[in-house]
């Protein structure tokens, strides 16, 4: 019996052992969690701190840029026309093709000349014959002029020969303006070049007829070729003749200069744009191709900040800057832009010269962000 008892006991010490064991084993891990919680809300509690190189930063600094246009356009000729038929007529021979270079007065077009070599003809031979009535008409006056002289007729006689005589000489003039007239409308008959160029475009061939105004060739001047370009009016105040314009064309990997040329003294009613010309260096584009690039007008100077470090995505622009060691955004206002060693920068407002600015490459980063910028 005692036996049994103190087995029993036994038995209860171990139960209440183990217990105190499990009660304390989970106070021991609510307080380990306990901690951890503590130590998980002071990290959040922490500011992040974002790790930024020396290339994520830059210095603001007073300079001076080359004040600049953005320009596009088309080329085009100076001299250039589309050439038509002052005539109705059938396509006798095309002497030229697209590509050529032609010359002042060359013929490129043969129309059927027969109806027109035969008035031309016509037209001539009324001419000789109103010279032949015109030299006898001229013999009457004379010869009654000399029988008045001699009592032999009337001076009424000699009135009749002068009125004949002016007759005559009226027909031959409007004979011969006739010819003139039967002459041009042969001539016309040959569609000839009116400036030296190059033909671009060729509208009839062989065989076909054309109507009076049908067009028959292009042909464009390429040797003075220019770009008309459209700016808006504050732009244009800033443009003189002489400034020179930096070109990327399509025929070319090289940049061409261009220089202003023109510019038109009334503003576009439509698009209410000034039209500005460029004239291109000879042998440097091909007509209808297009070009853009950048026209510079003039210098600036201030507080220089690179164009992609420029954010837009407010309202207003703004830079992202560094200071105590926490990002801030400062508003600028854009007072010009340029280039400075073929970089694109603007002179700014609210930014002094040597602020630590965010560049393009460190992104956008929430202002009052703490940073660390690490040393080169």
């Amino acid at each position: 019996m005692r036996t049994f008892l103190s087995f029993k006991w036994v038995v209860i010490a171990l139960i209440a052992a183990m217990l105190v064991f499990g009660v304390t084993r989970a106070l021991l891990a609510r307080s380990e969690q306990q901690a951890q919680a503590q130590i998980a809300a002071a990290k959040l509690q922490e500011p992040t701190v974002f790790k930024l190189s020396a290339g994520d930063v830059m210095t603001a600094e007073n300079g001076t840029l080359d004040t600049t246009v953005t320009v596009n356009g088309t080329v085009q000729a100076l001299n250039s026309a589309t050439l038509k038929s002052n005539m109705a007529g059938t396509v006798e021979a095309v002497w030229v093709r697209e590509g050529q270079v032609v010359q002042t007065g060359q013929a490129l077009v043969q129309l059927d000349t027969n109806d027109a070599r035969a008035r031309a003809t016509q037209a001539q031979q009324q001419t000789k014959a109103a010279k032949a009535q015109l030299a006898l008409a001229e013999r009457q006056r004379n010869n009654n002029q000399t029988l008045v002289d001699k009592g032999f007729i009337s001076s009424t006689a000699l009135a009749s020969s002068d009125t004949n005589f002016a007759t005559a000489l009226a027909n031959l003039d409007a004979a011969i303006a006739a010819q003139g007239i039967a002459q041009r409308a042969l001539d016309d008959t040959t569609v000839r070049a009116p400036f030296a160029g190059q033909v671009t475009q060729r509208y009839v061939k062989v065989g076909e007829r054309l109507a009076v105004n049908a067009p028959v060739m292009d042909v464009v001047d390429v040797a003075q070729l220019e770009i008309e370009i459209a700016l808006t009016i504050a732009q244009a105040n800033h443009v003189r003749l002489g400034q020179v314009a930096h070109l990327h064309l399509e025929s070319s990997t090289h940049v061409v200069n261009a220089e202003v040329t023109r510019i038109n003294a009334a503003v576009q009613a439509s698009t209410r744009s000034v039209l500005t010309y460029l004239s291109l260096p000879l042998n440097s584009a091909r007509v209808g191709e297009f070009a853009t690039g950048l026209l510079t007008t003039g210098q600036a100077t201030g507080v220089l900040v690179p164009r992609d470090a420029i954010l837009n995505d407010q309202p207003v622009p703004y830079v992202q800057a560094v200071s105590n060691g926490l990002v801030k955004h400062i508003d600028v206002a854009l007072l010009a832009m340029g280039r400075v060693n073929g970089q694109d920068y603007a002179v700014v407002t609210n930014v002094l010269a040597g602020d630590t600015l965010l560049s393009a490459r460190a992104g956008m980063i929430a202002a009052q962000t703490a940073v660390h910028i690490a040393q080169p």
